[in-house]
């Protein structure tokens, strides 16, 4: 609800009261940032040494994960633990030049002058074209990826790109909350 004001000296009054409480509000909030930074140095060498110790056991359990890969997962890419489930994911594909000298733009190039009839047996015809932005002619990408199945390898080599995807190892808490309380 707003102030209702029926004079200049009342206009005066209130804009007196809006700076006063703003400069309340910046003392008060430096206050509170300086109560904050106070907490933070207070657990930070605590916080670091956890980091630390989080850091360190996950890489060896990384390193022994990948070392035993055969008799940690038999057969598949992750495995139920007591507090956190462990395994390895890939990441979504992306394109890749086959050869760092090449530029993007010229990979368009010759993405664009692309024609090939009858994809493998399938039928289709490439269209490297279709794979080609010409606002700056750029190589576009998202279509590539989500065609990635029905583009012939011999398209991709020819053009200098390739689809590649990492895998990433991870380690997946079931309950933060759980697992505090497990560990405790």
């Amino acid at each position: 609800m707003s102030v209702v004001i029926a004079s200049r000296a009342g206009m005066a009054a209130a804009v007196n009261e809006i700076v006063s409480t703003r400069l309340r509000h910046a003392e008060l909030t430096a206050q509170m940032e300086q109560e904050i930074a106070g907490v933070q140095r207070r657990y930070a060498t605590r916080l670091a040494e956890m980091e630390g110790t989080i850091a360190n056991t996950e890489a060896g359990v990384r390193v022994y994960c990948e070392e035993h890969r055969s008799q940690v997962f038999t057969g598949k890419k992750s495995v139920e633990l007591g507090m956190a489930t462990v395994g390895f994911r890939e990441t979504p594909y992306r394109v890749e030049k086959l050869r760092a000298k090449d530029t993007w733009e010229e990979i368009a190039g010759r993405m664009a002058g692309m024609r090939i009839a009858g994809n493998e047996g399938k039928g289709m015809e490439f269209l490297g074209e279709n794979y080609v932005t010409y606002r700056e002619p750029a190589l576009a990408k998202t279509r590539l990826l989500q065609d990635r199945v029905n583009i012939p390898g011999e398209v991709l080599k020819a053009a200098g790109i390739r689809f590649a995807f990492d895998e990433v190892f991870y380690i997946a808490a079931r309950s933060l909350v759980g697992s505090v309380r497990e560990a405790a």
